[in-house]
C-alpha cells in the first residue's frame, strides 16, 4: 500500500508539474476543428505534436495524443466539431448490417418520391412488399392508393407520399433532407443479380488483424479520409449544420457501424478511431499522416479518399501521394495492414459534381488494384456504386452529388465487415491444402502450382480482384506447371484450390 501511495504520488508530481503555454485551450485528440490562425497542438504532457499553418487550421483534424492547442493569434479562437449529437440511432443495427446482396429481407431500402408521377426503382424486384412508410416510420402507405408497383419500380400516385420531401441549396449542392425519403423493406427476387463475387471475405489479405479478431486480442482501426469518411450525410451526423440537421434515423456513419459491428461478432475488443476532415484530398493524408495516424500505433488503417480528388488529382499524383502515406505509417510500425476503399462514383447528373468525376475515380480504382495484396486489400465500391445506380438510380442513393444517403452508406458498411467475415467452416476445409505452394510468385505468366499432401483430383480456379473466374481447370497431380501467358493480364489474383469438401486461396500475382 506504501508503494502504491508513493508511486500515485510521483505520478501526480510529475503531471502537476505540466502547466500548457499561457492562452491553450483544452483539445480532444482524433477531432475535426476550425481554429482562426496557426495551431500548437500539445499531448497531455505538455510535449509539441503539431504546429498546423492558419490555412490548414482553419478546418482540419486534431492529431492524435491531443490534448491542448495554443492558437496563434489567442483571439482566433478554437472550436471543434463532433459527428454525432445526443440522439441515439433509432435502427435495428441487426437488420441494418444485414447483407443486401443475400438477406431474406431487405429493411428500410431508401427511395426518393418528390410529386404524384415520380418513381423510383428498387435494387431487387420484390417477391413480396411488407411495408413503405415515411422517413420517421409514423405514417405507411398503401398500394393502389398512394403509390403503384411494377417490377422493381414505385410510382406515387398520392401527395400524401411526398408531404415532407425538402431539398435545400448550399455549399454548391442540392441535398435532399432526410425528412425526404421513403422507406420501402421487402422479400427481393435475386434472379438478376450476379454481382455478389465483390463482396467475399478477404481475411487471408489481412493476416494479422484477423488473428486478434479470432483471438479477441484488443485491436485498433483508423481511418483517415474525407467528408464521407466522417459521416456526410447519414441522417445522424451534425457536423454540416448549414446544409443538413439531423433527423430519424439518426445512423451513424459506415466507420462507426463497422467498429460495431466487429465487436459484435468477435468481443468488445475493437477500438475504432476517425481521423477524417471533409474537402481534404490524398495530398493531405501524405502530408498529415505522421502526427494523426502514427503514435496512435493502428493494427489496421482504412484510407478513404478520391471524391476530393477528381477536382484535379491525376492518377499518378494520387498514387505517389497514397504509396508515399502508407510507406510512412509502415516504417513507423511495419506490422500494419491497409484497406484501400475505391470510392463511391459522384452523381455527375447532379448539381456540383464535376463532369469528369466518374472517369477520374475508376482512374484511381484502376491504379489502387494494383496495390491489392497480403496486407492491403483494396474494397471497391467505385465499381459497386456503378452497379447500384445502374439499378437504382444514382438520385436514389445520395444526399447529394458527392455523399451518400443512409441506404448507400449502408453498402460500405456492410461490405467492409464482409472482408472479415469468414465463411463457417472454411477454416477445418483449408487444412488439407495448408502446404500448397505456388512458384515463383509474382510469376511471368508460368508457375507450378504444388498442392502438397492436399487430395487429388482438385479443382483449380483463378479470380480477378472484381471477383469474375477468368480461368479454371482441373489438376490431376501433385505437381503442375501452367502457362497462363496468351490469356491472362498482369495483376493480381485469387487463386482457389477445392475438391469439393476441401478448399485453400493463395493469392497469386502475374507481371
Amino acid at each position: 500500500m506504501l508503494k502504491l501511495f508513493f508511486a500515485l504520488c510521483c505520478y501526480s508530481a510529475i503531471h502537476s508539474q505540466c502547466t500548457p503555454p499561457v492562452g491553450a485551450v483544452a483539445a480532444n485528440p482524433n477531432t475535426v476543428y476550425y481554429a482562426g490562425g496557426s495551431c500548437t497542438f500539445y499531448d497531455a504532457q505538455c510535449n509539441p505534436l503539431l504546429v498546423a499553418p492558419a490555412g490548414e487550421a482553419s478546418w482540419s483534424c486534431s492529431p492524435a495524443l491531443a490534448a491542448w492547442v495554443l492558437v496563434s493569434p489567442v483571439a482566433g479562437g478554437y472550436y471543434e466539431f463532433p459527428h454525432y449529437g445526443n440522439n441515439m440511432p433509432q435502427i435495428n443495427f441487426n437488420r441494418y448490417m444485414n447483407p443486401f446482396w443475400n438477406c431474406d429481407t431487405i429493411y428500410n431500402e431508401l427511395i426518393f418520391l418528390d410529386g404524384v408521377g415520380s418513381s423510383a426503382h428498387l435494387m431487387f424486384e420484390p417477391a413480396q412488399v411488407i411495408s413503405v412508410k415515411n422517413y420517421n416510420y409514423n405514417t405507411s402507405f398503401s398500394q393502389g392508393v398512394d403509390y403503384q408497383l411494377n417490377g422493381n419500380t414505385i410510382t406515387q400516385i398520392s401527395p400524401n407520399v411526398s408531404t415532407t420531401v425538402t431539398t435545400t441549396f448550399g455549399s454548391g449542392l442540392e441535398n435532399k433532407q432526410h425528412s425526404s425519403w421513403t422507406n420501402v423493406t421487402y422479400i427481393p427476387n435475386r434472379s438478376n443479380w450476379n454481382a455478389n463475387n465483390n463482396l467475399t471475405y478477404r481475411g487471408q489479405q489481412l493476416p494479422k488483424t484477423m488473428a486478434k479478431l479470432q483471438n479477441q486480442l484488443p485491436l485498433t482501426v483508423q481511418a483517415i479520409g474525407m467528408s464521407i469518411t466522417c459521416g456526410l450525410n447519414v441522417s445522424g451526423f451534425i457536423g454540416d449544420p448549414n446544409n443538413f440537421q439531423a433527423n430519424v434515423p439518426y445512423m451513424h456513419s459506415y466507420i462507426d457501424m463497422l467498429g460495431t459491428k466487429l465487436n459484435q461478432v468477435f468481443g468488445n475488443n475493437t477500438s475504432m478511431l476517425n481521423s477524417s476532415c471533409g474537402g481534404k484530398t490524398i495530398a493531405w493524408v501524405d502530408n498529415y499522416c505522421e502526427p494523426l495516424v502514427n503514435p496512435n500505433n493502428p493494427d489496421l488503417v482504412i484510407i478513404d479518399m478520391g471524391m476530393n480528388d477528381i477536382w484535379g488529382t491525376s492518377t499518378a499524383s494520387f498514387m505517389n501521394s497514397l504509396q508515399s502515406a502508407m510507406n510512412k505509417m509502415k516504417t513507423h510500425n511495419p506490422d500494419v495492414e491497409f484497406i484501400l476503399i475505391s470510392n463511391m462514383l459522384p452523381d455527375v447528373n447532379g448539381m456540383g459534381a464535376p463532369a469528369n468525376g466518374a472517369m477520374d475515380m475508376y482512374g484511381f480504382r484502376a491504379a489502387m488494384l494494383n496495390l491489392d495484396t497480403v496486407g492491403t486489400v483494396v474494397f471497391d465500391m467505385t465499381s459497386m456504386s456503378d452497379t447500384i445506380y445502374q439499378r437504382k438510380g444514382a438520385n436514389h442513393c445520395t444526399a447529394n452529388s458527392l455523399h451518400p444517403n443512409d441506404y448507400l452508406a449502408r453498402w460500405y458498411a456492410q461490405g467492409l465487415f464482409e472482408i472479415f467475415n469468414e465463411p463457417q467452416g472454411s477454416k477445418l476445409d483449408e487444412t488439407a491444402y495448408s502446404d500448397v505452394e505456388i512458384f515463383p510468385n509474382p510469376a511471368l505468366g508460368s508457375f507450378t502450382l504444388d498442392l502438397g499432401k492436399g487430395s487429388i483430383p482438385a479443382t483449380i480456379a483463378l479470380f480477378d480482384l472484381n471477383g469474375h473466374k477468368v480461368f479454371e481447370a482441373e489438376q490431376n497431380e501433385p505437381i503442375l506447371i501452367y502457362d497462363l501467358k496468351s490469356n491472362i493480364q498482369a495483376g493480381n489474383y485469387l487463386l482457389k484450390i477445392s475438391n469439393g469438401k476441401q478448399s485453400s486461396e493463395k493469392l497469386l500475382q502475374i507481371r
